[in-house]
């Protein structure tokens, strides 16, 4: 019959594995969105948040290594790392949501569509990405393009088997980018909200062990 220890040493190596897993997701998520913004030709817009970002998610890898290795030797030592990298975390995430900021991230992007758009008087093609991401045409409509005696570039049609629609799309980039980019603003602050509860899990976890294990070391001590 397996002992308590051995119990809780299996139990943190399985969370620690699907530890690695959520933070290998979460780094995938970040460059999949820096390659994003590199096509959109939005390189100015990337910021320390999403630097940041990358950060945490190769940390949390990190603690999840580390907190497997320290788990399956039964050592204190590379737990007590592996517990002081989580609590590192979670401040990270505090920080994050206590700079939480919608109207600054709405400015940001209203700044970065306007940047598109100016660039698409100067030289055109430079929105054809951003329409055809976000379903969307020009500035605030398909009507910047007209009003400017422009043609509306096929980027504002949506394209089935390479069939062209009709009418383009009614909506404009600025409203279209601003909503995308706010819901995964948010969806991001509830990331947060939720790595903090699970890494508080994993510290208890790591706490419960260690203690087990100095009790252990005791024991043969005596």
């Amino acid at each position: 019959m397996p002992t308590l220890q051995v119990c809780l040493q299996w139990t943190a190596v399985v969370f620690n594995t699907f530890t690695l897993l959520i933070g290998s997701l979460a780094a995938l998520a970040g460059v999949y969105e820096l390659l994003y913004k590199l096509d959109e030709g939005s390189a100015d817009h990337i910021d320390a948040d999403k630097i940041m970002q990358l950060a945490m998610a190769g940390s949390l890898i990190l603690a999840a290594v580390i907190g497997c290795s320290g788990a399956f030797l039964g050592s204190i030592k590379v737990l007590a790392v592996h517990l002081v990298l989580l609590v590192l975390l979670i401040g990270a995430h505090v920080y994050r949501l206590a700079h939480y900021n919608e109207s600054k991230h709405v400015d940001a992007t209203e700044e970065f569509v306007m940047g598109v758009w100016m660039k698409e008087l100067v030289r055109p093609g430079a929105m054809h990405q951003v329409e055809r991401r976000y379903e969307c045409c020009g500035d605030k409509g398909f009507s910047d393009y007209t009003s400017l005696s422009m043609r509306v570039p096929q980027s504002c049609f949506h394209t089935k088997d390479g069939v062209h629609a009709l009418y383009p799309y009614a909506e404009g980039c600025m409203t279209a980018v601003k909503r995308a980019h706010l819901n995964i603003y948010r969806s991001e602050r509830w990331a947060h909200g939720g790595l903090i509860g699970y890494e508080i899990v994993g510290i208890i976890l790591g706490i419960t062990l260690c203690c087990q294990l100095t009790t252990k070391t005791r024991r043969y001590a005596y």
